[in-house]
């Protein structure tokens, strides 16, 4: 990750969620977090719907807490949807050994 202009973060430095944005419904967002607080996360967006990237090649992005998805919010017939975890947010920290195993 040399080619980076900024640093991951130490703990838990990957972000999955789905996205409300201006989309008729939420879209799956990953991102390589580079800063975060109480209300937003920033960092190199690696996938947005079904287009991945690498780091190096990726927009650094914002996304407000307040616009990130709860399970109540996504599409009805979403595989994820049914698991009954009702108001819950999408959003899951992992590190980055989870984003080898499973891809972007």
């Amino acid at each position: 990750m040399n080619n980076l202009k900024y640093e991951p973060v130490r703990n838990l430095p990957v972000a999955r969620f789905y996205y409300k944005g201006n989309h008729s419904h939420p879209v799956r967002r990953t991102v390589l977090v580079i800063e975060s607080n109480s209300r937003w996360i920033r960092g190199y967006e690696l996938r947005s719907g079904r287009t991945t990237r690498f780091p190096f090649m990726s927009p650094i992005r914002t996304f407000l807490h307040s616009k990130i998805a709860t399970f109540n919010e996504l599409r009805k017939g979403s595989h994820i949807r049914g698991k009954n975890r009702g108001s819950k947010t999408t959003l899951e920290r992992t590190n980055l050994l989870g984003l080898v195993t499973t891809g972007a």
